[in-house]
């Protein structure tokens, strides 16, 4: 694995990758639609239906992972994933519904476009919008097993790793959680300068975990959920469906168009999903 382009731009890496693998979700739909001969296209020749179908296809699921990117990036709907299932599926069939149209008039003809034909069309489009959001979305899933392989094999033999405490609390500070290391698990994966310092947040990336301290950041094969699982509850909160975040690490919070962010330690910001938001106020976070 290069490091230097892990570090680079993780986020935009991480797009790139939904966005490869939407595409490739796509062109996979249109080839079993044309194989199918699917919504009554069975009667052309296969390579006349392959056309139609990637030329239908593939625009859509390009608009999908944009319309995807855009719910992420809003993180209403972060922890109700069936409904943003629903909610991408609707907001692509709506304009994707015209290209549809547009494309069986070419391919096909259409004696005349009538609000009944543009109402089928649409129901079409968004059958197929949710099913291959929800493949999407369960292609992004992170399977057990494949979180439990290490990045390289490890040494036969050799000094044991230092266990960290996963809480220690710091002179001057006050709480529990006024200094929160890496616990063991997490801190046996990152590099030695970054096992003992101060955690900050994390963040997840497709099948990586984002470590993030006071003393700079890493990527360790884990899954947000179990490393989540390793931390005292006071510690933090996960605030937003791909970020943990340490109480004592908030040093602002700003609210604009009902989004909060917040705004950590070392100027790292993070979102707030509309699900946690209540939840938080009542813990007391600033």
């Amino acid at each position: 694995m290069n490091a230097a382009a892990i570090h680079a731009s993780p986020n935009a890496s991480s797009v790139r990758r939904r966005a490869v693998r939407g595409l490739v979700i796509g062109v996979a739909a249109a080839v079993v639609m044309a194989y199918l001969g699917a919504l009554g296209t069975g009667s052309a020749p296969f390579l006349h239906r392959l056309a139609y179908w990637a030329t239908v296809i593939i625009p859509g699921s390009v608009l999908g992972v944009a319309v995807y990117e855009m719910m992420r990036g809003w993180g209403g709907l972060a922890d109700r994933r069936v409904m943003e299932i629903a909610v991408v599926a609707l907001l692509v069939s709506v304009p994707h519904s015209f290209l549809v149209i547009v494309a069986s008039a070419l391919f096909f003809g259409l004696s005349a476009i009538t609000p009944e034909l543009v109402l089928n069309f649409w129901l079409a489009v968004l059958v197929v919008s949710l099913v291959l959001t929800a493949i999407n979305h369960l292609a992004a899933s992170e399977p057990a097993d494949a979180m439990q392989t290490p990045l390289a094999p490890r040494p036969a033999a050799g000094p044991a790793l230092p266990v960290v405490p996963p809480v220690a609390a710091r002179a001057g500070d006050d709480g529990p959680a006024a200094l929160l290391a890496p616990p063991g698990p997490i801190a046996e994966k990152l590099p030695p300068r970054l096992r003992g310092a101060r955690l900050i947040a994390m963040s997840a990336e497709d099948h990586y975990l984002r470590v993030h301290t006071e003393a700079g950041s890493d990527l360790v094969l884990m899954r947000l959920g179990d490393a989540c699982a390793l931390l005292p509850e006071e510690a933090g909160a996960k605030v937003h469906r791909g970020w943990w975040v340490a109480k004592s690490a908030v040093e602002g919070r700003t609210r604009l168009s009902g989004k909060v962010t917040l705004t950590l330690t070392g100027g790292l910001t993070v979102p707030v999903s509309r699900a946690m938001q209540a939840t938080l106020r009542e813990q007391g976070w600033s």
